[in-house]
């Protein structure tokens, strides 16, 4: 399992991945990297109000379990993205819908992408369409 870090940010800054967050450790991050970690580490969101109080506590059911990897390697063996031949087991997982903004960690919403494009998916530069047939297509905004 990951190393788990508290992240403090507000809710707006959850959501939109626009502004700063805090780290537990005492570190300042944008909130935008936030939401790329919360993909692969244990981040456990604290979100707060206007007046510090703890709006939430995050869930922390939000990584994969071995089994959901083990069920959906049994029908996918690649990348998800279009074209790539990355190994599935080489690859990281993904929610379909972002976990920070309520996703499941279920197999419906599983998806399998190297790091190079995980990374991708997240970055508000690129959009991100997800077909029936399971495969993910990137493109650049413009």
């Amino acid at each position: 399992m990951p190393v788990s870090v508290f992240v403090t940010m507000t809710h707006r800054e959850l959501t939109t991945g626009l502004g700063t967050a805090q780290l537990s450790t005492g570190e300042t991050i944008t909130a935008g990297h936030a939401r790329r970690l919360a993909c692969n580490a244990g981040l456990i969101p604290a979100v707060l109000g206007t007046q510090s109080e703890v709006l939430d506590l995050g869930r922390t059911a939000r990584l994969h379990t071995p089994a959901q990897r083990k069920a959906r390697l049994l029908t996918t063996t690649e990348c998800q993205i279009d074209g790539c031949t990355v190994p599935a087991a080489w690859c990281e997982s993904h929610h379909r819908d972002p976990w920070a903004n309520g996703g499941k960690t279920n197999h419906q919403d599983h998806y399998f992408a190297c790091a190079w494009h995980h990374h991708k998916i997240h970055d508000p530069r690129y959009q991100t369409t997800y077909h029936p047939n399971g495969t993910i297509t990137l493109h650049r905004r413009t």
